[in-house]
């Protein structure tokens, strides 16, 4: 499902938006119904005392929260750690942050390259410890070369069916998939729909990771479950 398909020239703009939703609610339905096949029982024991809580998101009703605005933000601290941050978004619950003193300063070209190592992974989870701050204005850098990468390089060796790291790929779906909800960034939510797209084989893999799997599962419901994109409603 690619969303740039409501933004076809064949496509008259006062029906972009119900096309749009409608192909939504309908993924929305579909995950709903077969998640379960996605996470196995072996990860629901693997989370441990969340794994209700990961169940009733990705089968019960919508639940998408509402992020701060854009032309306000700048960044966030949180007195918790990165996986109680992302834990929170990823079910839909309160995070407790307060504006941060500073920005921190820009990676040099030569950290961005680094992104998809194992000593990207520790420093995205340093730098995104409250994980909404992906969406603010002085990380689009970022966002975009992790889109990349995406789209690029870890597309390409799953495509070819190839080993990848399990880990960092769903790292990255996870802050692609926050700021594409918190930025409503359609470029990103497409990244998200490609890889739910993948051939089971490809998603199962991802259970050696189960708590980025459901984290990512879960975030993608709150995107499929929101009413607003392109300002659309309901049909």
């Amino acid at each position: 499902m690619d969303s740039e398909t409501a933004h076809s020239q064949s496509v008259p703009p006062d029906r972009r938006n119900g096309i749009l939703c409608g192909a939504l609610l309908q993924r929305r339905s579909e995950l709903r119904k077969s998640w379960k096949h996605l996470i196995s029982a072996d990860c629901l024991e693997h989370l441990g005392p969340i794994a209700p809580e990961v169940g009733a998101v990705l089968s019960g009703p919508d639940a998408a929260r509402g992020w701060p605005l854009l032309d306000h933000f700048t960044w966030l601290c949180s007195d918790a750690d990165f996986w109680g941050c992302l834990q929170a978004f990823a079910l839909a619950k309160k995070i407790e942050c307060r504006p941060g003193d500073r920005t921190p300063a820009p990676l040099s070209l030569a950290s961005l390259k680094r992104l998809a190592s194992a000593d990207g992974f520790k420093l995205l989870c340093v730098r995104y410890r409250c994980p909404v701050n992906i969406a603010a204005p002085s990380e689009l850098e970022i966002a975009e070369e992790l889109l990349r990468q995406l789209m690029v390089t870890d597309r390409a060796k799953i495509e070819a069916g190839g080993a990848f790291d399990v880990a960092g790929v769903l790292l990255r779906l996870n802050l692609v998939g926050i700021r594409a909800l918190v930025a409503r960034d359609l470029r990103s939510l497409d990244a998200l729909n490609y890889f739910y797209e993948l051939p089971h084989r490809s998603l199962v893999r991802m259970r050696a990771n189960s708590r980025l799997l459901a984290f990512w599962l879960c975030i993608y419901t709150q995107l499929l479950s929101k009413p607003d994109w392109l300002k659309c409603g309901q049909l």
